[in-house]
């Protein structure tokens, strides 16, 4: 894992962190800036950017965190970073596909999919990260090349079941 040291002052000039979440909207060099993990006073935060070299990085960081009007402890030292210098890991974009639990639309009957195969398959690809055009075309591709195997197990599932002929 690629590691480059930072000093505080390096990643300032970069706007790492922001002052504000909201403020990646903004930059041009911070990417990403989400929520990590939380104690009692502060939060911890991760901090994407792309530095002068091109490459992109990641830092944790401390901050405040916002509780309205609610009790909150004096903001983290120097944002939790301990001596001059700051370790950022080499990171990249990738596409990864998560499972979560989400709401049923409607009740599908067991022979009726609730969307067709490739709306279906594109959307895998869709949530990895694909645009719409890229993702249904790999979608077509996956199925007419796989269409005889798909079609050997359907059989198979059919035979196994007792729904064969």
């Amino acid at each position: 894992m690629p590691v480059r040291q930072f000093t505080v002052s390096e990643l300032a000039d970069l706007g790492v962190p922001p002052d504000r979440p909201e403020d990646v909207e903004w930059s041009e060099t911070v990417l990403v800036d989400e929520h990590v993990g939380m104690s009692k006073y502060s939060q911890e935060r991760r901090c994407v950017f792309r530095d002068d070299d091109g490459r992109t990085y990641a830092v944790t960081y401390e901050a405040q965190v916002d509780a309205g009007h609610y009790e909150v402890g004096p903001p983290p030292e120097n944002h939790g970073w301990y001596g001059d210098s700051v370790e950022a890991v080499e990171v990249e974009q990738r596409p990864v596909i998560v499972a979560r639990w989400e709401p049923v639309p409607d009740e599908p009957a067991v022979d009726r999919p609730r969307v067709g195969a490739i709306d279906s398959l594109a959307a895998v690809w869709e949530e990895s990260g694909a645009r719409t055009p890229v993702a249904r075309e790999a979608a077509a591709e996956w199925i007419v090349e796989h269409a005889d195997e798909v079609g050997q197990l359907y059989d198979e599932y059919l035979d196994s079941a007792g729904g064969g002929e």
